[in-house]
């Protein structure tokens, strides 16, 4: 076929061959001169456009000067010249001339990002970070332009108050904005951040005593959903139980009565709601990518179709909903909103777009999250009879104490252990296992060690690897609560637990996630013990776990039995 190309353009003389090495000279200008100067991510929609147009020209014109047959094989080897020409010169720069170049890492991840792709082809990005730091230390390359820095000295100055790295050009986050607006977790401009997070630390109670009765609301509000779990393994007890299943949909409903005052019923039901299966798609997606930003760029660029539009469609109608059932008796996150958005001059919520982009924040931010660490919960709560003992004696004393019949948030918060259990089971499996990305800004970063990272280099800060680095703890690989309590000679910097992220962009529910945890393995215990189904292997969970972009942990069928009467609620 290339002889074939070569022939006919031969046929056509010093005009066709002039042209082809233009646009190799082209090309090559276009790597120099635009492409080798920082991240293009967020260009992705002008870049593709800009090159359309350009072919689209190219070919019209061979095609008028040669013919429909001759001037396809001129216009093929026009561009074939220039993408030849572009995509050599960058790939040797990648390899023998980047900044990065003397970087430690697998040599493909040097030559393009589609590397990630197939490194996340089993959906294990994050196990194979992790190995790859134990094997090359604390800084590995892992794409053209991209590093992993393992150092909790490095992580602390990257993510600290005085920190210049930035979420801005790494195309992830503009990737999720929703109708053309920025959720809390995607705003990369720090006072946009600030104003839009006091609203949320205003409607989730995480700032100042004024605000404590109505995070206890919020608390007491998971009470009704505990009965419907109660419930729901009532009716199915003695069966086997598919408990990543209900790890997943306890926290989607709980997020529906906090945020919206909403009941999405699938715990009572016990199935998904078209709401969570487009959000996992929609992260499943994104995953697949293996990081490779631009493509997301592209989509987000034009207008939504399919499950995009749906998505989006589903989360401004819970908006449109909850507005129209608007009250002062309504204590949701939504209020909060409301207020903010109706107000004369609102902090954030600006339009009505930003409550619909912010309403998909709330349902993703706290369901994959706290799914992830209830799912590997119940695993290691299924696999040892003791910790199940330990936490059930734990518990008990605490029951009815505050509220009669019930446990109260803030008895359960004081339980040494249980917290334990919780820490242990996050510092083994923290759900955003390789953080978000960030860019370093132009004048470089130095870090702890002294090594310079020059400036438009994507970093990330994987917590997976700090969280099992030998480094930072002893038998970083065994699930021991007691490092905790009292074995602290266990860990050796705590600085290393990061689980809900650390800084000004932390998770702005890290409180809540605790307490639906606490309140969910509680009232479990308490009324339940269970352990793995017969027949069923409990390391299938690891096997089947995926990344994608949060870790979601593979089935784990366990036999729920009830315990005596007098110890249910």
């Amino acid at each position: 076929m290339q002889d074939l190309v070569l022939a006919q353009v031969a046929k056509f003389g010093g005009a066709a061959n002039f042209s082809c090495g233009v646009a190799a000279i082209t090309g090559l200008l276009s790597h120099w001169l635009y492409f080798i100067h920082g991240p293009k991510s967020m260009d992705a929609a002008g870049i593709v456009a800009f090159h359309v147009v350009a072919l689209f020209m190219l070919l019209t014109r061979t095609v008028l000067s040669y013919g429909f047959y001759d001037g396809l094989v001129v216009s093929a080897a026009v561009s074939g010249s220039y993408f030849a020409a572009l995509y050599t010169s960058i790939g040797v720069y990648r390899i023998f001339f980047h900044p990065l170049r003397k970087f430690p890492g697998p040599f493909p991840a040097r030559i393009t990002k589609f590397y990630s792709m197939w490194a996340n082809r089993d959906w294990k990005l994050h196990d194979r970070i992790l190995r790859l730091h134990e094997k090359l230390g604390d800084v590995v390359r892992l794409g053209p332009n991209e590093i992993s820095v393992s150092d909790i000295d490095t992580y602390i100055k990257f993510h600290g108050p005085q920190s210049k790295v930035t979420k801005r050009w790494t195309g992830f986050y503009g990737a999720l904005a929703s109708k053309h607006e920025l959720n809390l977790d995607a705003i990369w401009a720090n006072e946009a951040h600030r104003d839009r997070r006091r609203v949320w630390d205003t409607a989730l109670g995480t700032k100042g005593m004024f605000l404590h009765h109505l995070c206890l609301k919020y608390d007491m509000r998971s009470f009704p959903l505990m009965p419907a779990v109660i419930c729901r393994i009532e009716e199915v007890e003695g069966k086997p139980i598919d408990t990543a299943l209900y790890a997943k949909l306890i926290p989607f409903d709980n997020m529906g009565r906090v945020g919206f005052s909403h009941n999405f019923g699938t715990v009572q039901d016990g199935r998904d709601d078209r709401m969570l299966e487009l959000i996992e798609t929609s992260f499943k997606l994104a995953a697949r990518m293996g990081g490779i930003s631009w493509p997301l760029m592209l989509l987000s660029s034009i207008p939504r179709f399919g499950m995009v539009k749906e998505f989006e469609g589903l989360g401004a109608r819970l908006v449109d909903e909850r507005m129209a059932t608007d009250s002062e008796q309504s204590h949701d996150m939504m209020k909060y909103f409301l207020d903010d958005y109706k107000s004369e001059k609102p902090k954030s919520f600006r339009n009505i777009n930003v409550l619909y982009s912010d309403s998909l924040a709330i349902l993703i931010g706290a369901t994959d999250t706290i799914s992830c660490a209830l799912g590997y919960s119940f695993y290691f709560l299924a696999k040892d009879t003791k910790l199940r003992q330990r936490l059930y004696d734990e518990i008990a004393p605490v029951h009815s104490k505050t509220v009669p019949g019930e446990f109260a948030v803030a008895d359960l918060a004081k339980i040494e252990y249980l917290d334990a259990f919780i820490n242990e089971t996050l510092r083994m499996h923290p759900p955003a296992a390789t953080n978000g990305p960030r860019v370093v800004p132009p004048e470089g970063v130095t870090l702890a060690d002294g090594t310079y990272i020059p400036g438009g280099v994507t970093v990330f800060t994987p917590l997976h690897v700090y969280q099992r680095s030998s480094k930072y703890w002893k038998q970083p690989h065994e699930f021991i609560p007691e490092r905790w309590t009292t074995r602290p000679d266990l860990i050796i910097d705590r600085r290393a637990f990061v689980p809900f992220h650390y800084g000004r962009f932390d998770c702005v529910g890290k409180r809540l996630a605790m307490n639906v945890i606490r309140m969910t393995v509680a009232y479990t215990l308490w009324n339940y013990d269970f352990e793995v189904a017969p027949g069923e292997d409990a390391e299938r969970l690891h096997r089947e776990s995926k990344f994608q972009l949060i870790v979601k942990p593979g089935s784990l069928n366990c036999v729920f039995k009830k315990r005596p009467e007098a110890g249910s609620s």
